[in-house]
């Protein structure tokens, strides 16, 4: 296959002063030989077929890399979360910020799916950062820099050995439901959930994959069900027979006041919600984490990316849009879900089940909402490992860190981010409970930062095979929205990130005039890794002209002409993929 170097012209991969002579001062990924002629053997089983003990196993079909994309971004902070939002803004706010959001997310995922499908490395999203990201700095104007890798690797680390832990702690709230802390504490179920997810991850990446996909379709068939619900309950189909219709749209109004009156209270009402969505929304760049252990990525991640557009509509934006047409803002009983834990009682869709007369169903949306928290506690620990990884790839985290076992996985990036996660027993003492509340504070921006990332890369990786002179026909997945579409999208992000904490600047009796404690774990962080990255390691900026686009691509060439291979023998024996679920129920599971 005929591959572009720096110059545009046939031949080598890269540019022949990239790799440096100093093998201390390149990265561990490069430092491995992958050229044309290198012996490329086990294409398509690992990530890296020349270097078997750091390597990943491509062990993802395609069904559950695409059932794992939508599964990561059902959560908590869906069909609990929704609630908050709905009781501060009103119907109309949510689904004007559901709606922009989920667009800013097809346009992460849609620059995600173009570098991933040209690359699909170990490590997620956090190699591109490396090699195309930028940090603004007056000396490489224009330029890249590796601290961008580094600092968003470690604050993606970061965010996931916290939320673990956090999803463990409400996982076993949820318990409480069936089993008061009196007769059980607490702390027994979090060791239970601990070494349950340890132990699934352990296994190796297919079972994670075959246990992902029925717990995603869990998910997928829960919040189906709860459409279908909230459609019977407006049209008058529940016990008390009253169809609703745009009833509380009129009556208190769909645009709830917030902080403010009139005009400003509704803006406000509305950019609230739009960092709710946002972080209901996280989890989207799963699939980004995926790619290096996904069979044939480069068919089955953009079909993956291609679907997330119809899933955001249906689970998120029809889903609030129903939810306001069944619950007034102003709701007593909404109001109280509110105040309530991580349990069926803070839903607001069970308030909606409540205010029909449906009586049952709340304990079994409560079992559905311990596999949501369940399944993201599991994949949370697989991003936390893969993402240490990547890092130790690079060179960026201590070398026995990138060690994998025969099944491919992490061993060694496990136990360290499993070990993190015992601080989940902090919550056990009430006098922990705010010191690990300012730790979900800090790492709550990080996920942000994380799309902010995929976004600057995207835009720097554009310019480079621009300024290379790679043609979109050598990509097998383009953007449909090309660069500016990612420069708007990351316009969105940064200022939803700089004003998500906008509510410590309004006085309140809580705290004053100010809440400084909010505003230090709301914001600090990602400038203290990137500082200290370039003070340690002097990184030097990378133009676009000598951005590496080509290390390791000849090993996924090599997987993409194996498992092209292998559809052609199974289209010539009749056991092709079957058309008819791919353009049915494949749009869904």
């Amino acid at each position: 296959m005929a591959t572009y170097n720096h110059n545009g012209r046939d031949g080598t991969y890269g540019d022949s002063n990239y790799r440096s002579g100093d093998t201390e001062k390149t990265p561990y990924e490069y430092q491995q030989t992958h050229s044309v002629s290198s012996p490329v053997t086990d294409a398509g089983k690992l990530s890296d077929p020349n270097d078997r003990h750091h390597s990943l196993q491509r062990g993802l079909s395609a069904r559950q890399v695409s059932m794992i994309a939508i599964g990561g971004a059902i959560g908590t902070g869906l069909i609990i979360g929704t609630g908050t939002a709905l009781k501060n803004a009103g119907p109309a706010s949510i689904l004007i910020s559901y709606s922009i959001v989920g667009l800013i997310v097809y346009v992460v995922m849609a620059a995600l799916g173009e570098m991933a499908t040209w690359m699909p490395a170990a490590g997620g999203f956090v190699p591109y950062a490396t090699r195309y990201g930028k940090i603004w700095e007056p000396a490489y104007a224009g330029m890249v820099d590796p601290a961008l890798g580094f600092a968003v690797g470690y604050t993606y680390w970061f965010k996931y050995i916290i939320t673990t832990p956090n999803q463990l702690t409400a996982g076993a709230l949820v318990i409480q439901y069936w089993c008061p802390p009196e007769r059980v504490n607490p702390g027994v179920f979090i060791a239970i959930f601990l070494v349950a997810i340890i132990v699934f991850n352990y296994l190796g990446i297919r079972f994670f994959g075959e246990l992902e996909f029925w717990l995603s379709s869990i998910k997928v068939l829960t919040i189906l069900g709860l459409i279908i619900l909230m459609i019977i309950l407006a049209a008058g189909g529940g016990p008390n027979h009253e169809a609703t219709g745009f009833r509380y749209w009129h009556n208190p109004g769909a645009f709830a006041e917030y902080l403010a009156k009139g005009s400003l209270g509704k803006f406000l009402a509305v950019w609230s919600t739009m960092v709710t969505a946002v972080f209901a929304f996280l989890g989207t760049e799963l699939i980004g984490v995926t790619v290096g252990e996904a069979q044939n990525p480069r068919r089955n991640v953009p079909r993956a990316i291609k679907l997330t557009f119809w899933r955001i509509v249906i689970f998120y934006i029809v889903s609030v849009f129903l939810l306001g047409l069944n619950v007034a803002y102003n709701d007593p009983l909404l109001t109280g879900a509110t105040k309530k834990s991580n349990s069926a009682a803070a839903s607001p869709f069970v308030v909606a089940i409540q205010i029909a007369g449906i009586k049952g169903l709340p304990g079994f949306l409560n079992a559905c909402i311990l596999i949501f928290v369940f399944s993201a506690a599991n994949s949370d620990l697989y991003i936390a490992s893969r993402t240490i990884h990547g890092l130790a790839l690079k060179g960026q985290a201590p070398r026995f860190l990138a060690t994998t076992d025969m099944r491919g996985v992490p061993v060694y990036g496990l136990a360290l981010s499993a070990l993190v996660c015992c601080i989940a027993f902090l919550n056990i003492s009430t006098s922990s409970k705010l010191v690990f509340g300012y730790f979900v504070n800090l790492v709550s921006i990080f996920g942000l930062l994380s799309w902010i990332t995929i976004l600057v890369s995207h835009i720097y990786f554009v310019r480079a095979r621009k300024a290379q002179g790679v043609p979109k026909s050598e990509l097998r997945y383009t953007s449909p929205f090309g660069m500016w579409g990612s420069a708007i999208a990351l316009f969105f992000c940064c200022l939803i990130a700089l004003t998500k904490n906008f509510t410590v600047f309004i006085p309140s009796a809580s705290y004053g005039k100010f809440d400084y404690k909010n505003f230090i774990t709301g914001y600090l962080g990602i400038p203290l890794m990137i500082a200290g990255w370039k003070l340690v390691k002097r990184t030097k900026g990378v133009t676009p002209l000598t951005a590496d686009l080509y290390t390791g691509k000849d090993i996924i060439d090599a997987d993409e002409q194996e498992w092209l291979a292998r559809e052609a023998a199974e289209k010539a024996s009749g056991r092709g993929p079957n058309v008819v679920y791919r353009h049915t129920l494949g749009y869904l599971f």
